[in-house]
């Protein structure tokens, strides 16, 4: 059956406002990709069909087609609503590419949810030349885009500050881009969001400008619980179409509703009997380059190793004196945290909607 639009939706672009009809008529020619993407999905969403096609971001394995219904696209649209109380008549701001999942969702949040929904330019820095005269009440970036937001336009975080809530997706917020927004946002709340294609965008948040410990918390109608690798296992059936959804994701379980993300379970390194969490230590990385001003993209990662079974590794983005942030490690990090071998890539490869995709850009080295 074809879902319903709301008379009341209406959709903010360039200055001018449109009813959702109004809007795909006025750009249906258009050759933006991303504006061609918010029309396709907008019809495919009033179509008969029950589902959607969507292809996944490939950021931890082959990127695939799979088929979401559209009751789950709903399920997961109203439990954020709910949770970051969002009320018809707000305002939202989709800066995020819509060709991927949590594109569309802004889209299904604001049908579903009878907001007005206003497109940004699709770049680094989304509202760096965006106007307009409306508060926008929920805003929706890739940690990225909210990190040159803060480092290019400081005189726009006024204009956040005014909203609700604002969500960053997509890929972990690291421990710097943390720092950064609890240092420029006290009014409005900043949450992290944990989440994949198969759980229609997320299925928890993490508060950022807290000045407690926060743990990710679930969304309403979604526990939590682990198996036998301590790997997350999600019960969202009404969101994921499944009763319980198992991920690579190893996690601190704190309660059915709340969890610490401790890094990806096919990244884990195995050193000497020690498991290593590579996304521990690069978030002691990121902290230290941030004080000495190194601004190369980088990651860790394992290599075979006949003593040890598997070696530590850092793999950095660029130019760089090897010498001297191998001695910088040395002097900061626990022993077994110190990488044996620092790699010089020239260019990261990253997936479709641009992540770093570790496997393939080990790989080219």
């Amino acid at each position: 059956m074809p879902s319903s639009i709301p008379q009341d939706i209406w959709i903010h672009y360039e200055g001018e406002k449109y009813k959702t009809n109004d809007f795909i008529f006025h750009f249906q020619q258009n050759k933006n990709e991303h504006i061609q993407a918010i029309i396709e999905f907008i019809e495919n969403w009033n179509s008969n069909s029950d589902y959607i096609i969507q292809k996944t971001s490939g950021s931890t394995g082959k990127p695939k087609k799979i088929k979401i219904q559209k009751n789950q696209i709903k399920a997961s649209a109203l439990a954020t609503l709910k949770t970051l109380n969002i009320e018809k008549g707000d305002h939202a701001l989709l800066s995020i590419n819509p060709v991927f999942i949590g594109g569309k969702m802004m889209i299904a949040r604001a049908i579903l949810g009878g907001l007005d929904l206003h497109i940004a330019p699709i770049i680094a820095n989304p509202i760096k030349y965006f106007k307009t005269e409306t508060a926008i009440d929920f805003f929706s970036f890739v940690p990225y885009q909210m990190e040159k937001i803060i480092d290019e336009s400081p005189e726009k975080i006024n204009f956040l500050e005014q909203s609700k809530v604002i969500i960053l997706g997509g890929a972990p917020v690291s421990e710097v881009l943390a720092q950064k927004i609890k240092s420029h946002f006290n009014q409005t709340k900043v949450y992290s969001t944990y989440g994949m294609t198969e759980t229609v965008s997320h299925v928890a948040l993490k508060l950022i400008n807290s000045k407690k410990k926060e743990y990710f918390n679930a969304l309403s109608g979604v526990s939590f619980s682990v198996d036998k690798r301590n790997c997350l296992s999600i019960n969202a059936p009404k969101i994921s179409g499944q009763t319980s959804l198992i991920t690579n994701d190893v996690v601190e379980l704190i309660s059915s509703t709340q969890f610490n993300w401790l890094g990806r379970y096919d990244f884990v390194i195995n050193s000497g009997g020690i498991k290593i969490h590579p996304e521990i230590i690069e978030k002691e990385i990121s902290t230290l380059f941030a004080e000495f001003n190194i601004k190369n993209r980088f990651f860790v990662f394992g290599l075979p190793h006949e003593k040890f079974g598997e070696s530590l590794n850092l793999m950095l983005e660029g130019e760089g004196d090897i010498k001297k942030i191998k001695e910088l490690l040395k002097l900061n990090l626990k022993a077994f945290y110190v990488p044996k071998k620092i790699f010089l890539n020239q260019q990261f490869i990253e997936t479709e909607n641009g992540k770093i995709n570790r496997v393939k850009t080990i790989e080219s080295i």
